[in-house]
């Protein structure tokens, strides 16, 4: 390095995200390390301790052009009543009480925690200006950047006055007894009289603003005012297993102990609605892809985010820029920054823009997760939807209608697709066609008997029912009510139930097993919407059953109705399969989706076939 070298930091992206990268400047270096630097800096950082903001320029000229250590701060705006007027602040900072910010001062001034912190309503221009929204649509895809090279996110929920106390008590009681694995009986008082406190913590608004979700994942590190760590990872595990304390019957209303009307011991539904006991609030493995992979999937964020809010509708997916990888992203415009209506054209036109730039790179993942748009326009039925209220039944309050495949991300389909107004033209592979349906199968214990019912009966006429009993298997394996010992034995046990001599003896084995319950709680045999589908291998005279997804208001129509293979990998490579009604000469509407059963891939016709999707 010779004497005229400078060392600039910046970061880079990806999984060593957290690592600074030196940067040796020489003279035909400088203008892109500059520009490097001008990027990877916060347009302006917050000076706690002059209080005064600055701009990039000025506060790297104090640092010795280096980016200082500083604070992200993540609040819930909440009901705006105040508009603070800050010295050197040259807009208006919207906040619901001006005591908020005197806290989060004081936490940076204590023991000099920080003296620089980013916090988005003071340094992002919040005017209402043209020059504004041209701001904003540049910083909001750079929010990832500033979340994670921040030394550690302060986190100041809606009730930040009480949330630091509660949170205590939560840590301290995983710790020494669901930690410790004390006895939940000798502990019962504490531990029900604890219910009222996570109930606080986990219904604060902080876990229920989409905004605030990827300032949960992007930090290294989350802070609360008084200085303790934010534990999500701990609070996760706590709802699980309450979840499961509830419903094995180990903890029960305790002499003394509060009524709560929301709690109910060995139940199927333990705790029941409006309560936001959701554990997918807290999906600590989200946060593991991202430190893995520098991103996260786009269809797993909307199915996580799906049940949170946002004053715009917009804000669904601007909200989740800083999580996305490029190739997910679209551009963008000022235009979708300044239409902050509560009208769903900007999000929708922009989700349209985002599926279309998914498919004609050849990613079919906008096809195989269960999401249902039964009333778009045409030409639109394949589009996953993103508008929040029709993720949602409401003749079931809570009862998700999406389902969320994984495995399916990096599917593809490598023959040109296009996307028309009558739909997307794409080549598909045919499986078999739906010869017979169950009715529309919903949730819980009484409803899971009506699959094992179906399964005997089809098993019993002479059906390859294989799959659907390898995946009620599945679903044994993947139920927090059979222990991890029990698993070969009780999917033994499922298979001779299903293969019993009679209905009786059947649903004998079930009740002695308990299965209908322990089924309820398993993946991809929980939730509403299944049916059981019986279909037909062209040339193979014995049909095959299995369990699909299938939305309530698309009923397959027999001798219409299909299961294709959207990707054109190896069949035997694919993991989920859609089904499809047929609405034309050569059109199809999506209605549902299935689990693949390897032999059966294995025997399918290879040949692609062109259709329409509408």
């Amino acid at each position: 390095m010779d004497s005229e070298s400078t060392n600039l930091f910046t970061f880079r992206q990806g999984p060593q995200a957290f690592q600074p990268v030196l940067i040796t400047e020489s003279n035909n270096q400088l203008d892109s390390e500059s520009e490097a630097l001008r990027y990877a800096a916060p347009l302006r950082l917050y000076d706690c301790e002059l209080e005064v903001l600055k701009d990039q320029q000025t506060y790297l000229q104090e640092t010795g052009h280096t980016i200082p250590s500083y604070l992200v701060v993540s609040q819930v705006w909440g009901e705006i009543r105040h508009q603070m007027i800050l010295p050197t602040v040259k807009w208006p900072v919207a906040i619901s009480d001006p005591a908020k910010w005197d806290m989060i001062l004081a936490c940076c001034k204590a023991d000099k925690m920080a003296k620089w912190i980013w916090m988005d309503a003071i340094c992002i221009n919040q005017s209402n200006s043209p020059k504004a929204d041209e701001e904003k649509a540049v910083e909001i895809p750079k929010m990832n950047h500033y979340y994670r090279g921040a030394i550690a996110c302060l986190v100041v929920p809606n009730d930040y006055l009480n949330f630091p106390s509660a949170h205590a008590q939560l840590v301290d009681l995983a710790c020494n007894i669901m930690d410790a694995d004390a006895s939940v009986q000798d502990n019962a008082l504490r531990i029900w009289e604890s219910i009222p406190v996570l109930d606080a913590v986990i219904g604060d608004e902080w876990f229920w603003r989409v905004w605030t979700y990827q300032e949960f994942l992007l930090p290294r590190k989350h802070i609360l005012l008084d200085g303790q760590e934010l534990r999500v990872d701990l609070l996760r595990r706590l709802l699980d297993w309450y979840h499961k304390i509830l419903r094995n019957g180990s903890l029960k209303k305790p002499q003394g102990g509060t009524d709560y009307d929301f709690i109910h011991p060995g139940k199927e539904l333990v705790i029941s609605a409006p309560r936001n006991w959701q554990t997918r609030n807290l999906r600590f493995q989200m946060k593991e892809e991202l430190e893995q992979n520098g991103h996260v999937n786009l269809i797993s964020l909307i199915w996580q985010t799906s049940h949170k809010q946002s004053t715009y509708p917009v804000d669904r997916l601007l909200g989740l820029y800083g999580l996305l990888s490029d190739k997910d992203k679209v551009p963008i415009n000022p235009s979708e920054v300044s239409d902050r209506s509560s009208s769903t054209t900007v999000l929708e036109s922009m989700w349209a823009r985002t599926i279309a730039k998914a498919i004609t790179s050849g990613r079919v993942w906008p096809l195989l997760h269960d999401s249902p748009e039964p009333n778009a326009a045409e030409g639109k039925h394949w589009m996953p939807h993103i508008t929040a209220p029709t993720l949602w039944d409401e003749r079931f309050p809570g009862a998700a209608l999406a389902g969320l495949y994984p495995e399916t991300i990096h599917h593809r389909n490598q023959v040109d697709m296009n996307v028309t107004n009558n739909g997307l033209h794409i080549a598909v592979r045919f499986v078999g066609c739906v010869m017979g349906t169950s009715m529309n199968i919903g949730d819980g214990g009484g409803e899971m008997n009506k699959i094992i019912a179906c399964t005997w009966f089809l098993t019993a006429n002479g059906c390859n029912t294989d799959p659907i009993i390898q995946q009620l298997q599945h679903g044994l394996a993947t139920s927090d009510m059979v222990a991890p010992e029990g698993i070969q034995g009780s999917q033994e046990a499922l298979s001779a139930a299903l293969h019993a001599s009679s209905i009786h003896d059947c649903f004998e084995l079930m009740g002695e097993m308990d299965f209908a319950r322990k089924l309820t709680y398993g993946h991809e045999t929980t939730g509403w919407n299944k049916r059981v589908l019986c279909f037909q291998i062209e040339s193979h005279r014995i049909p095959f059953v299995v369990l699909a997804w299938i939305h309530c208001s698309s009923p397959p129509k027999m001798g219409d109705c299909w299961i294709v293979d959207v990707t054109s990998e190896p069949a035997q490579t694919v993991r989920r399969w859609i089904v499809v009604n047929k609405v034309g000469p050569k059109t199809f509407r999506k209605i549902g989706t299935v689990r693949t059963w390897q032999p059966v891939s294995a025997i399918i016709n290879q040949s692609s076939v062109p259709i329409i999707l509408d």
